[in-house]
C-alpha cells in the first residue's frame, strides 16, 4: 500500500474517531467475532473428521461421527436463527428509537 493511501485511511479513521462513528464500528465487528472464530474452527473440524473418515476402518465410528455431525449442524443452525432472531430486535429498536 502506498503512503498516500495509508495517509487518507488515517485521516478518515482520525475523523471517525472525532464523531465516534469508529467506535461504534469497532464495536459492530466485534460482535461478528466470535462467528469468525466458530467458522474457523468449524472449518478445521470438518478436516479432521474427514481425515477420520478416510483413515477408519470401524463402521461404528464412521456413522457415529457422521451422526456427530448431523447433530452439531443443526445445533449450529439453530444457534445462527436465534442469532438472526436477536439482530432483526435490536434493528428494530434502532428503527423506533430514530422515529
Amino acid at each position: 500500500m502506498s503512503d498516500n493511501a495509508e495517509s487518507g485511511i488515517a485521516a478518515v479513521q482520525a475523523k471517525a474517531a472525532q464523531s465516534d462513528g469508529l467506535q461504534k464500528y469497532h464495536r459492530s465487528t466485534i460482535g461478528y467475532l466470535n462467528e469468525r472464530i466458530l467458522t474457523f474452527v468449524f472449518m478445521i473440524a470438518l478436516i479432521g473428521l474427514i481425515f477420520v473418515w478416510v483413515t477408519s476402518s470401524s463402521p461404528y465410528i464412521t456413522y457415529g461421527s457422521l451422526a456427530g455431525v448431523i447433530l452439531l449442524t443443526l445445533l449450529w443452525g439453530m444457534l445462527r436463527i436465534k442469532r438472526i432472531h436477536r439482530v432483526r430486535e435490536k434493528r428494530a429498536l434502532q428503527v423506533k428509537e430514530m422515529h
